[in-house]
């Protein structure tokens, strides 16, 4: 998920510590973008200031939320409010904005890097505009189910030699989301999604069944850092 900026910044099984991944029933169930389904995230932000060699800190307390979906053709536009990137190059300081998550039936996820949010929830409540030009490779962030060594991006980059400007994902390890309000203590397996290129680089943690479980994001030059962890996990009322 990687805005036109540079940046991203998602999941996991439930069978067992280092668990092999597994087919999903429903990739709504995996990654949970059903409206009125929200994380809470705490973290901080780490924005330049004149002067110090650390920066300005700033801790967060981060919101996303699912706003609506609109499905037509076996391609789902998902309106999310704040979904974590929006901290990237902030002071900490900044209110949720409104993105595009496209998901379609092979359980690929797009974040659309359209600069004007507006304009693509326009077309998409339009019957006659067709979901499928909402999809561009360099905005690939995942694809469900997750194993090791999967990678998500335009082909030219597939091809790099060293991995770079490609999501890449890490082994399976173990996920401890005990004190996440709204989830019930037990085994998690967790994988890491990377993105690396020569000035930054970002990374999130991918739950089934929960979603983002954290996300951090990590310029190499100018001081710009987020770091995010799951709090709280709220699916939609019944």
């Amino acid at each position: 998920m990687r805005r036109t900026s540079s940046i991203l910044g998602l999941f996991l099984l439930g069978g067992g510590f280092f668990g092999l991944a597994r087919p999903a029933e429903d990739a709504r169930q995996s990654f949970p973008l059903l409206p009125g389904t929200h994380w809470v995230y705490r973290g901080l932000v780490r924005s330049w200031r004149q002067g110090s060699t650390i920066g300005e800190v700033t801790d967060v307390k981060w919101t996303m939320s699912v706003i609506r979906v609109v499905k037509r053709d076996g391609v789902s536009a998902i309106v999310v409010k704040g979904f974590p990137t929006d901290l990237d190059w902030s002071d900490g300081h900044v209110a949720p904005e409104l993105s595009i998550v496209v998901e379609t039936e092979d359980e690929k996820f797009y974040l659309n890097g359209e600069w004007s949010t507006n304009l693509v929830i326009d077309q998409i409540d339009n019957p006659r505009f067709p979901l499928q030009e909402l999809m561009r490779a360099d905005d690939w962030f995942l694809q469900l189910p997750l194993a090791e060594g999967k990678k998500f991006c335009e082909a030219a980059a597939m091809l790099r030699a060293d991995g770079r400007y490609c999501w890449r994902t890490g082994p399976p390890h173990p996920v401890l989301l005990d004190a996440v309000r709204g989830l019930s203590p037990g085994k998690r397996t967790g994988y890491e999604i990377q993105y690396d290129t020569n000035p930054d680089d970002a990374e999130f943690e991918f739950v089934d069944g929960v979603g983002i479980a954290s996300y951090h994001y990590h310029h190499h030059g100018t001081i710009a850092d987020t770091e995010l962890h799951l709090a709280e996990f709220h699916p939609p009322d019944r």
